[in-house]
């Protein structure tokens, strides 16, 4: 079921007037937002967080699915930030028999926040082997 959708229960609602037959019983559904998943449509939608090496290097990481279970998923190397994979038919089922949503994900390239002094010699070393140059700013017409 999605956020505001309705069931109606014909014949189970209060009886009618003057021993009338009973009316119809309408029941709004909402749903309750998930602290890791959205929802749209059919689909499941979740943000799953990745290390720097991760991303670079390209990694297995086992996705929690919403009925508890997990999928194992490569990802490539040189995966960037905001890239999305779709593991299909791992969404919502549809309520009419018409097949199954899909669960997609958005990676998020966490940043290491502290490194050891090793961590850091060692990025270090690394930048130069890449010859990194901050980005250069070019000028517009208006400077």
């Amino acid at each position: 079921m999605d956020d505001n959708q309705t069931i109606v229960l014909r014949g189970e609602g209060e009886p009618g007037e003057n021993n009338g037959p009973k009316g119809d019983l309408y029941i709004v559904v909402h749903v309750k937002r998930h602290k890791i998943y959205t929802r749209k449509g059919n689909n499941v939608l979740c943000d799953i967080p990745i290390t720097f090496t991760q991303a670079t290097l390209g990694a297995q990481l086992s996705i929690p699915m919403v009925d508890g279970t997990e999928v194992t998923y490569s990802i490539p190397d040189a995966t960037q930030t905001g890239t999305r994979f779709v593991i299909r038919s791992k969404g919502f089922k549809s309520l009419n028999g018409g097949g199954q949503g899909d669960f997609v994900f958005t990676v998020q390239v966490q940043v290491p926040k502290k490194l050891t002094s090793e961590q850091r010699t060692l990025l270090l070393e690394l930048a130069k082997t890449m010859n990194e140059q901050p980005p250069v700013k070019k000028k517009g017409i208006f400077g």
